[in-house]
Order: C-alpha cells, then sequence, then structure tokens
C-alpha cells in the first residue's frame, strides 16, 4: 500500500508464520488494500454511530478498548493498555488491525 511504511518494515522483518495474530492479521491489511478499506470503513462507522469505545483485541490477545478523538479536521485514534492508560500507535493500521481481530473472534 506504502501508506504504512514503518509497519511494512516491520511486517517484512518477520515470520508470518510464527508471528502473534495481530501481526499476521496487520500483514493482511498492509498486503490487501481492499481489506484495510472494509475493515477501516466499519470501524469509523462504529464511531460515527455514537460509540464512545470500540473492543478491539491487542498483541497479546486480550480484548482492549478504542476511542477516537477529534483533533481539529481529523480524528486521532487511541488503544486502552492494560494498566488504563491510553496510548496512539505510530501508524493507524495497528488499531484497525486490533479491531479487524476482534470482529474475526466475535
Amino acid at each position: 500500500m506504502g501508506y504504512f511504511t514503518q509497519t511494512e518494515e516491520y511486517i517484512n522483518s518477520i515470520n508470518y508464520e510464527t508471528s502473534d495474530p495481530l501481526d499476521q492479521k496487520v500483514s493482511d491489511l498492509v498486503s490487501d488494500e481492499a481489506k484495510y478499506e472494509r475493515a477501516s470503513q466499519a470501524l469509523r462507522r462504529r464511531f460515527v454511530r455514537g460509540a464512545e469505545t470500540v473492543e478491539g483485541i491487542d498483541r497479546d490477545n486480550r480484548w482492549t478498548r478504542i476511542k477516537r478523538e477529534k483533533d481539529g479536521g481529523t480524528y486521532r485514534y487511541f488503544v486502552e493498555g492494560g494498566d488504563g492508560t491510553w496510548s496512539e500507535p505510530e501508524e493507524r493500521v495497528w488499531i484497525v488491525g486490533m479491531y479487524a481481530l476482534w470482529q474475526d473472534k466475535k
């Protein structure tokens, strides 16, 4: 896709077969723009319909929450850590991957 250069570098440096489910999901999203767009739009729709937080699955295969905040004319996405703090990944594909992984599990 070319949008997520840091993520693509990371994904290309790991072994897909032995990587965790989040890495595999993000790898699939980075390599298929249509898959990424479907998952991204589904996540966006949840917030547009009024959700304050949305479920996702993090790297440790734990259910977590995702929130969105408006920052000027754009939106920033945050994920809740195990200690209750919110952090923003460097590239949005990780948030979309967590949400897509949750969709697969439900």
